[in-house]
């Protein structure tokens, strides 16, 4: 076929694409591709429509391919969001690099703070990518949200409500701000208010595990401790392969005085992570008031096997009259 040719299988794609039939579109563009690899629009375009479909590793090709004909900041951009997905953020943080010599959008500086923010822990950067994004487009609720996120991290608790409410103001049902928002209330104590946004989630999704975990610590802290173990207990009951909602669990049901269900709650995370410090020192605690000191004795032990320097681990073997060899 001819280059021609190829442009006209290409304005089909977009064509079919414009009535949202993206599937008989990725088939056109593919044809106009392969009849004539140099149709630089053909290869960006199926690039970028193969990764809304999550075939990230097609999508990265056709993006080398375009990148191959001429490095711009489609092809670039489009590379760095594959390898993004596919979490390779070492070269994805590269593509996004040299995209910005050839362009920027809200999008770059978007993607460029999600990977200050997810892997090098830069939250000071991300903000500051978060904000140029915003610059651009003040209704990016996406880039609100995890601007908020990047607060959380760092305890800035008042600017993270401000993020997830300019968030929500933008999208009222953006399920993650909504959740967000209630999190950051509840890390407040503004308890009540943090319920409100995490029933809103619970309401369409009664089985949001993170909704149910968050609202039973909220139950706990305003000292309903029954209702929070319901909530631990719904939440369990969706995923229980979680050791710190086992230890949570178990918590709770101590300072209700159930000790022998404490203990197997305990057990449970520990079983999940042998290595769960906290777990074993409650295990320890439920087992004194339990007077089973020997019993106590070994969970304490075992928490100076992990953590040698552990001031709790420490003071209380030393109560007990007990010396550990690491003393």
């Amino acid at each position: 076929m001819t280059s021609n040719q190829a442009k006209k299988l290409y304005q089909k794609g977009i064509e079919l694409l414009s009535y949202g039939k993206s599937d008989e579109a990725v088939n056109y563009f593919r044809e106009a591709v392969e009849s004539d690899p140099l149709c630089m629009e053909a290869q960006l375009e199926l690039g970028y429509l193969l990764g809304s479909m999550e075939n990230y590793e097609e999508a990265l090709k056709c993006f080398d391919d375009a990148v191959r004909l001429e490095k711009n900041f489609p092809g670039l951009f489009g590379k760095g969001m594959c390898l993004f997905f596919m979490e390779d953020y070492e070269k994805s943080l590269e593509a996004f690099l040299d995209a910005q010599g050839y362009g920027e959008n809200e999008d770059l500086w978007y993607y460029l703070g999600s990977l200050n923010l997810i892997h090098s822990g830069n939250y000071e950067g991300a903000i500051n990518c978060f904000d140029i994004a915003l610059s651009i487009d003040e209704d990016f609720v996406e880039a609100w949200n995890d601007c908020g996120t990047a607060y959380s991290i760092l305890e800035d608790d008042e600017n993270a409500l401000v993020c997830f409410e300019e968030a929500l103001n933008i999208d009222p049902d953006y399920k993650q701000a909504i959740y967000n928002m209630g999190a950051t209330l509840a890390d407040m104590g503004r308890y009540s208010e943090s319920l409100m946004y995490l029933d809103r989630i619970l309401e369409k999704e009664p089985d949001n595990f993170k909704a149910l975990f968050y609202k039973g610590n909220v139950l706990y802290f305003m000292e309903k401790e029954e209702e929070a173990i319901e909530y631990f207990t719904k939440a369990l009951e969706i995923d229980k392969n979680q050791a710190e909602l086992w230890n949570y669990l178990g918590y709770v049901q101590f300072s209700l005085g159930q000790n022998h269900e404490a203990v197997e709650s305990f057990k449970e995370a520990i079983k999940i992570n042998k290595d769960y410090e906290t777990a074993h020192i409650n295990l320890g605690n439920v087992y004194m008031d339990l007077g089973k000191d020997s019993l106590a004795l070994s969970c304490f032990e075992k928490v100076l096997e992990i953590s040698s320097d552990n001031e709790e681990a420490i003071k209380i073997l030393s109560d007990l009259g007990h010396h550990n060899r690491r003393l």
